[in-house]
């Protein structure tokens, strides 16, 4: 796994190539299985504006809602995931001694899990996961185009999403989805935070 780690405008990690041909075969799999059964922005508590109205229009499924339990080891995606993030050592070095802000992904004992599927016309508003400490998101896509990136408004700040290609940034930080153009593409993301014990 290759990723870099910055910490400016605000610590974050990239991954290019985030999973190998096996690892993405899989996930590519269960995308497929779950596309028809992908819900509205309510089902899959989406992010909502002031007035009580959804931040996008993309459909999405809280994965753990659907793998409840002992049924997580079911989903390839989640048991990769867990794998990839969570059982790494080195990366765990890495993104403390880069900054002390990581102890917070380090000691994380909760997360939560979401896909969503953007096609064109499909955004995210701006918006702010304040409860999440850190938030890992990967992009999935067929064909690529310029739109469907990850921005951060506040910073002026672009992600460009590409397939197989994963952020970790706190979800405090404010950032939205820009405009998909022409090609779908899948985001699987990760909400990690700590609960008291």
């Amino acid at each position: 796994m290759n990723y870099q780690i910055f910490n400016d405008p605000f610590p974050h990690l990239i991954i290019e190539e985030t999973f190998d041909n096996v690892e993405c075969d899989l996930i590519w799999r269960e995308l497929s299985f779950l596309l028809n059964k992908l819900h509205s922005p309510e089902r899959y508590y989406a992010a909502k504006n002031e007035d009580g109205s959804y931040m996008t229009n993309a459909k999405g499924m809280s994965l753990d809602d659907l793998y409840q339990g002992d049924n997580r080891s079911v989903s390839d995606i989640l048991t990769i995931l867990e794998n990839k993030f969570f059982n790494n050592s080195q990366l765990d070095k890495d993104l403390i001694e880069s900054n002390e802000y990581w102890n917070t992904f380090q000691k994380a004992n909760r997360d939560f899990t979401k896909i969503r599927r953007y096609v064109p016309g499909d955004d995210y508003s701006p918006h702010r996961d304040h409860w999440v400490h850190a938030l890992i998101s990967t992009t999935f896509c067929n064909e690529e185009d310029d739109g469907g990136n990850l921005y951060f408004p506040r910073h002026y700040y672009e992600f460009e999403t590409r397939n197989n290609k994963t952020i970790m940034f706190p979800g405090w930080v404010e950032h939205a989805v820009t405009n998909v153009i022409k090609n779908e593409r899948y985001a699987i993301t990760k909400f990690c935070t700590c609960t008291s014990r």
